[in-house]
């Protein structure tokens, strides 16, 4: 499997100061982490990383199902105004390019107005 593609139905924000996870060799340290959760455990996880911190490679988990990314914390505030504000969301997860792993928008239309 190349692609898995699922509408994000919720989502958690986690927040503190160089919090500490590891990923295969490399240690990061997070000021935000967001996880986008969909059908079927799929899930897409994004740390956002305090300065000071090494950056792991994308990775994907869980048998295909859960990828992570890395991302900035000047990114953080983009991503809380989309998960709370956009709908519907979707999660893409590249079993091949994890890279690649990102969340999307729906189409909308051009020019469209906040209400």
């Amino acid at each position: 499997m190349a692609v898995r593609i699922f509408e994000i139905n919720s989502f958690k924000i986690k927040l503190g100061y160089r919090m500490s996870a590891t990923f295969g060799v490399t240690t990061l340290k997070a000021v935000g982490i967001v996880s986008c959760h969909g059908p079927d455990n799929q899930r897409i996880v994004v740390y956002f990383l305090h300065e000071e911190s090494q950056v792991p490679n994308p990775a994907v988990t869980g048998r295909g199902k859960w990828g992570n990314i890395f991302l900035p914390k000047e990114l953080l505030p983009v991503w809380i105004d989309m998960l709370r504000n956009e709908k519907p969301l979707f999660g893409y997860i590249n079993t091949e390019v994890p890279k690649l792993t990102n969340v999307s928008t729906g189409k909308e239309p051009a020019g469209e107005e906040e209400s």
